[in-house]
């Protein structure tokens, strides 16, 4: 049974298939169940008060207070943009992959600091100026992906992310070391990173600076999900498979599904987190904020969340609750459909399925190349790939 679940003004039909088959509840939920869902989060907006009858200053206030919270209880604060970033020991070379060129270079970040961190920069043919999608990983050369990215004509450029910040508990990275005084976790650590390759692809002159997406997967999603909604230079945001402190809602969760007290244990990856987020264990309906906060940041550029129907343990109803949540924010600015979410079969992974969902959500949202059929990004809607 195949349903839709609309973003753009709130419809949901009866009947939706995510319930019955993406999560296993109930095979004719209907839409008051799913709003008894959306409504258990904290609201985005004062009571009351619509998204629309916000003005401009209003609408900043409230954004600053959504982004001050999410960094007080969850992530930790980022040092603000460094003085200078700049790239040095360049290597370029011919990849086995079609005559793609590879650029690695390592950046530095910071006059006084002189942060390292690696990159790897793939451009398609021409003199551009090229579209760039970005991906960390924990180490560079992940490039599976590579050719049908730049096939469709955007460049591709992955990041070390563990230069800044090691994936292991009680450590202080270098990034951390840098800057004492700062509270930030490891996940801001590596969102901040994201960051700093912005300000670098700022300083060439064949990069489109108004088309940059972020992108990542599993805790890289989550990453990505925090760069995206603190820094308004990434026109498209891309969040697969990223769970709690990602895309899905802390409150609304599967038994299967990673936990906010899985999560913030200091033995797992209490480390990704701020201490402070750990105080609401246990009592997850005080928390002031959800997901969706972090999702409505990022309106009114382009959101996507991908999502495997079986990856039952990155929560995807939650995932489901949280955009439906955050799309109040999307409708101040008449664009719905720029907050997405993509469902297809399987398990935790990003697979080709996956980046076509992404390339065509990009082609869409910045070039006005619509797909077949928009409804593949609505929420509930079985993708027909």
């Amino acid at each position: 049974m195949v349903g839709t679940a609309w973003l753009g003004g709130g419809r949901v039909t009866a009947g939706l298939f995510i319930f019955g088959i993406l999560v296993g509840v109930c095979a004719n939920a209907d839409d008051q169940a799913l709003e008894k869902l959306v409504d258990r989060l904290p609201p985005l907006f004062p009571e009351e008060v619509s998204s629309a009858q916000l003005s401009v200053s209003e609408w900043e206030a409230l954004r600053e207070a959504w982004a001050s919270t999410l960094q007080y209880f969850e992530y930790g604060h980022m040092p603000p943009k460094p003085d200078r970033v700049w790239a040095t020991e360049t290597v370029e070379r011919e990849l086995p992959l079609g005559g793609i060129s590879e650029q690695r270079m390592t950046l530095l970040i910071g006059t006084y600091t002189r942060l390292p961190m690696r990159v790897a920069l793939y451009l398609p043919p021409g003199e551009g100026p090229f579209s760039i999608l970005i991906r960390e990983e924990h180490a560079l050369g992940h490039i599976e992906e590579v050719p049908s990215v730049l096939e469709r004509g955007y460049g591709f450029l992955e990041y070390a992310r563990e230069d800044l910040d090691p994936d292991r508990p009680n450590v202080i990275g270098p990034a951390q070391a840098a800057y004492p005084e700062y509270d930030w976790a490891t996940l801001a650590v590596w969102a901040w990173g994201g960051m700093r390759v912005v300000d670098y692809l700022e300083t060439r002159d064949d990069i489109r600076m108004d088309q940059l997406g972020i992108i990542g997967h599993s805790r890289g999603g989550k990453m990505a999900l925090l760069a995206g909604a603190l820094d308004d230079r990434f026109g498209l945001v891309v969040a697969n498979g990223s769970g709690a402190g990602g895309a899905g809602s802390y409150v609304v969760e599967d038994g299967k599904c990673e936990s906010l007290e899985m999560i913030t244990r200091p033995s797992r990856f209490g480390y990704w987190f701020h201490g402070r987020l750990r105080w609401f264990v246990d009592r997850r309906e005080s928390l002031p904020f959800d997901q969706h906060f972090l999702k409505a940041l990022v309106a009114p550029r382009a959101l996507l969340c991908t999502e495997a129907r079986e990856d039952l343990w990155a929560n995807p109803r939650g995932t489901l609750v949280s955009s439906l949540a955050a799309n109040k924010a999307f409708e101040r600015f008449g664009v719905s459909e720029r907050n997405g979410l993509h469902f297809r079969d399987g398990r935790h992974d990003l697979r080709a399925e996956d980046w076509n969902a992404i390339l065509d959500f990009a082609d869409w949202h910045f070039r006005g190349i619509k797909p077949d059929s928009s409804d593949r990004f609505r929420p509930g809607f079985a993708s027909a790939e």
